[in-house]
């Protein structure tokens, strides 16, 4: 059985794109955070993903030079 991706944030299915772009964060969380040792594995869409970007005071973008 194959299990289908999602969104972490939004809960869509992610579709042929979102996969090809793979915004996802597999890390385990250090100390300091209420998640100390924890696992984080997400994944997020390409409209999320835009979204976040946006919400940045820092741009986490960096702009390849023509």
């Amino acid at each position: 059985m194959t299990q289908n991706l999602i969104c972490n944030h939004c809960g869509k299915e992610l579709d042929f794109f979102d996969l090809q772009n793979d915004f996802s964060i597999h890390k385990r969380i250090g100390y300091g955070s209420v998640h100390d040792g924890d696992d984080v594995h997400m994944r997020l869409c390409s409209d999320c993903f835009d979204k976040l970007v946006e919400e940045c005071e820092v741009s986490p973008i960096e702009e390849m030079d023509g």
